[in-house]
């Protein structure tokens, strides 16, 4: 365990750290900064690794952004506007090449050093591919661009990109792009000791991980953006949605994740707890296995979307919260959005026609299905099952454990999924589920040698105008002409709280209780 007591160095270093956040212009109090607590969140997982290149896991995107920084982030308003992080500045090179400045006092979790190495370590194949280079992480899904990063002195690096690359900034603000103390890694010896206790730069540290249990993080008091809010945050691991509210209500928890709607009204019952959280970019869909000998029919594919009332769906249980989005985009893409794409349609008739005309006589369709691992999931999951069934569908529940069960070939089935949008551009949001290195090809449920070969020619397209009608074909592909999921919806992001806990949700799954939080940023 790390000391958590507050030492004369340590409150002068907090200290230094409140001048800066003047500087920047976020204002926390040395009053609040002396009467700092440790913040208990309850939440329904225990991260499979909190190392940001190998998982996308829910639970770890909950933990890595209080324990890591990125070169350059996403200030998480709608507009997901890039700002300076570990970079203070950054220019162009050329369309294949961004130099970036670093900020120099930097301090690593270990007391160590930023400097360029740690960048050019971080986002190197040695680090990026996982363990032994096998390429068994996640952030090769966004981060496959990058070609090397050249070191120019010890806080100036030149990040290269293997072609022409326009996303190459969103890139280095994305998932799997936060950098780690090569010093630290070196020092580890393997993977397995790395993973056990990483080392960052962000405004908490890991003190322990008790498997299943509970995750530990202590302030780094010295970090660049300021003092952090919180003495530390401990993450207790509660799977129960029902044991989280129970200990949201009896104060054993401060902040409880993945609240359901049905669950808000006793939320607000209690004056000194509230509802947080909205839409975030992340669609929720069901991963659909073509392989499968009814499956591969798309007609079949087709008729499981339009017999899905969505608006409906999304009334009764969301509270009419979350958006439907027009296909497998979102609007804060910009240029990259296309508007005019048609609504994901609520057809039965056609439905009818389509299963008709695929020759299905009532095959059994399995439904694997986790026990809420998405809020609403079982429900949502019984109201679907009765909207299938309407149109002739036989479609049947099969309850699994886990993610692995449910991937175990043969999978010939569909099963619940989201996606965020890494960074606001579809080659971080469709391309990563659905291109060649995406989740379902990799997992050999679904494959499209046209929606490849498109993808490939997108990431070679700098202009915006001539990347929209590469982008309607690859939509139209996965919605309709070989479809490789039913989108449901856009995904919500609900947690109960303290009142008295400042804090602002983001855009995506992330959490962020350290200083740049909006919450403390108006202090």
């Amino acid at each position: 365990m790390h000391d958590l007591t507050f030492t004369r160095r340590k409150l002068m270093t907090a200290g230094a750290a409140c001048g800066l956040l003047a500087m920047t212009g976020v204002r926390f109090a040395a009053a609040q900064a002396a009467n700092r607590r440790t913040l208990r969140i309850g939440m329904s997982g225990f991260p499979p690794a909190v190392e940001p290149v190998l998982y996308v896991h829910t639970a770890t995107r909950r933990i890595v952004p209080q324990m890591f920084d990125t070169l350059i982030a996403f200030d998480q308003t709608p507009a997901m506007a890039l700002r300076p992080a570990l970079a203070e500045r950054w220019e162009r090179v050329s369309g294949k090449a961004l130099r970036l400045y670093l900020r120099k006092g930097v301090t690593f979790h270990n007391g160590g050093p930023l400097t360029a190495d740690d960048a050019a370590f971080s986002l190197s194949p040695e680090h990026l591919l996982g363990p032994g280079m096998a390429g068994k992480s996640t952030a090769m899904q966004t981060l496959d661009t990058i070609d090397r990063v050249e070191v120019i002195d010890s806080h100036t690096v030149i990040v290269h990109a293997k072609g022409e690359d326009p996303l190459l900034e969103k890139r280095l603000a994305s998932w799997g792009s936060e950098i780690v103390s090569k010093q630290a890694f070196d020092a580890a010896g393997s993977w397995e000791a790395w993973t056990a206790a990483p080392v960052g730069t962000g405004p908490y540290r890991i003190v322990s991980q008790t498997l299943d249990v509970a995750v530990q993080l202590a302030s780094h008091d010295a970090y660049w953006g300021g003092l952090p809010p919180f003495a530390g945050i401990q993450f207790r691991v509660i799977p129960e949605l029902a044991s989280r509210m129970n200990a949201l209500m009896a104060g054993e928890v401060d902040f409880a994740t993945d609240i359901s709607p049905d669950m808000f009204a006793e939320i607000e019952k209690h004056p000194q707890l509230e509802v947080a959280g909205g839409a975030v970019q992340n669609i929720r869909y069901l991963a659909v296995d073509k392989t499968s000998p009814v499956l591969a029919k798309v007609g079949i594919r087709r008729a499981l979307s339009l017999a899905l009332d969505r608006k409906a769906f999304v009334q009764a249980l969301w509270q009419d919260r979350l958006p439907i989005p027009n296909g497998f985009q979102f609007p804060s893409f910009g240029e990259a959005y296309l508007e005019d794409f048609p609504a994901l349609a609520y057809d039965p008739d056609l439905a009818r026609k389509l299963l008709d005309e695929s020759g299905y006589k009532g095959e059994t369709i399995t439904y694997k299905l986790l026990n809420n691992y998405y809020p609403n999931q079982v429900a949502g999951a019984q109201v679907m099952i009765e909207m299938w069934r309407a149109v002739g569908m036989n479609v049947e529940i099969q309850m699994m454990e886990n993610f692995a069960q449910i991937q175990t070939k043969p999978v010939h089935a569909i099963y619940d999924s989201s996606s965020t949008a890494i960074f606001p551009d579809p080659l971080a949001h469709a391309w990563r589920e659905f291109g060649p290195k995406g989740t379902l090809p990799k997992i050999g449920i679904w494959a499209n040698e046209e929606y490849f070969s498109l993808g490939a020619k997108l990431k070679d397209t700098a202009d915006p105008q001539a990347r929209r009608p590469i982008l309607r074909r690859m939509l139209e592909i996965i919605g309709q002409d070989d479809p490789s999921c039913v989108v449901l919806h856009g995904s919500g992001q609900f947690y109960g709280k303290r009142k008295d806990i400042a804090w602002e949700p983001g855009q995506t799954l992330d959490l962020n209780f350290g200083p740049f939080n909006p919450a403390y940023a108006r202090k």
